[in-house]
């Protein structure tokens, strides 16, 4: 074999194994090169990313999970935030052009036109029926004469607010301008005890906590709207203790689920959220007598494994979704986080309601929306 052959064949052989190793080293994931990645040497031996994890693996999972679920919580809140921008920023566009043709067509500049919108003064009877009909918000330490100028001051605020939407409203209808903008709705299946006929064409999910204290002052709201809409509004509630903040709010779903199973759930949820303060072991026995549930079948169902089980599925559900707090209310899929005014849900309740009105003239109004609420196929 000559000189100039044997150097050929060499250096084919050479390019074959630089070729092989650097597919190898393509094939690799960059998760397996992490892995791989060398942290410490002792001698000649060398001490890998993967043989430290490898020590306690379960500790490195649960870092995991608890960044996808903050992940989940993040990208919820994001959503939600850019939308309520969206939204904001189209009434705006909207609102000028009304403004800007209604201008137009008087003559007058916008100012002129703005000028038009009339608010009425708050009286000394709406202050003193927003005081009565809040004590929650209100508070029931503070005199009415205390509180009264604050109230005033909030009811101003929303007779301009209200007084400024009627009047946009009439502008954009008057020139034909109508947002296209759907609401933004997140499909939550309605599953779990419920109140209200299932045909109501407006389903609230809440996500809630027994020993949450801004649970108890949204309960008087749900409580009002559904004997305000006993036809058009249904309640569902679902749990989510948030046992980190709240010690016996565990114990008090448990509770609630086995008074679910006797057929005696609303009768617990309402007791427990009259007195938040009674929610211990042994005082949730007591009120499992007192609204008739046999105490050895309830002791036995808080023992069962099925009823833990009950509760963490509504937990889950929670954390795909993204919530981490509670009160946390769908209206519709609607999301809503904390405490809402009762006018807050009664407008929303009553554009749900037009909203199914206006699509069941095409044949698809309570279907579609039942299909966010999870009672049909999307």
């Amino acid at each position: 074999m000559n000189s100039t052959l044997l150097l050929a064949l060499t250096l084919a052989g050479m390019s074959s194994i630089a070729v092989g190793a650097a597919t190898a080293k393509q094939s690799d994931t960059p998760a397996q090169a992490q892995d791989q990645l060398i942290l410490a040497t002792a001698g000649v031996q060398n001490i890998t990313r993967q043989e430290v994890i490898s020590q306690n693996p379960q500790a490195f999972d649960r870092k995991e999970a608890e960044y996808v679920r903050q992940q989940r919580q993040l990208r919820l809140k994001y959503e939600v935030s850019q939308y309520a921008l969206l939204q904001q920023q189209l009434d705006q566009v909207l609102n000028n052009l009304a403004l800007e043709k209604e201008a137009k067509a008087r003559g007058v500049t916008k100012d002129a036109v703005l000028a038009d919108i009339r608010v009425p003064a708050v009286t000394d009877q709406e202050v003193r029926a927003y005081f009565d009909a809040n004590p929650s918000r209100t508070s029931v330490s503070y005199e009415f004469e205390t509180v009264a100028p604050q109230i005033r001051e909030y009811l101003s605020s929303r007779h301009d607010e209200e007084a400024t939407t009627r009047f946009f409203t009439a502008l954009r209808a008057k020139y034909d301008i109508v947002s296209r903008l759907e609401p933004y709705r997140i499909a939550v299946p309605a599953s779990g005890p419920a109140r209200g006929k299932a045909s109501a064409p407006v389903t609230i999910v809440e996500f809630a906590d027994f020993q949450c204290p801004y649970c108890g002052q949204e309960e008087s709201q749900l409580r009002a709207v559904l004997a305000v809409h006993p036809d058009d509004v249904r309640l569902v509630f679902r749990h989510l203790p948030i046992s980190q903040v709240h010690p016996h709010a565990m114990a008090a779903a448990l509770a609630a689920v086995c008074a679910d199973r006797a057929g005696k759930f609303w009768e617990m949820h309402d007791a427990m959220f009259d007195d938040q303060a009674a929610l211990s072991p042994d005082a949730l026995k007591d009120l499992a007598r007192r609204i008739g549930l046999d105490v050895e079948r309830y002791s036995g169902c808080l023992g069962d494994a099925a009823t833990a089980t009950a509760v963490k599925d509504d937990m889950t559900a929670a954390d795909a979704i993204g919530i981490d707090s509670t009160p946390y209310l769908f209206v519709n899929g609607r999301p809503i986080d904390g405490t809402v005014s009762r006018e807050k849900l009664e407008l929303l309740i009553a554009d749900e309601i037009r909203r199914a009105g206006a699509n069941s003239q095409n044949g698809n109004g309570v279907e579609r929306i039942r299909a966010f609420n999870g009672q049909g196929a999307p």
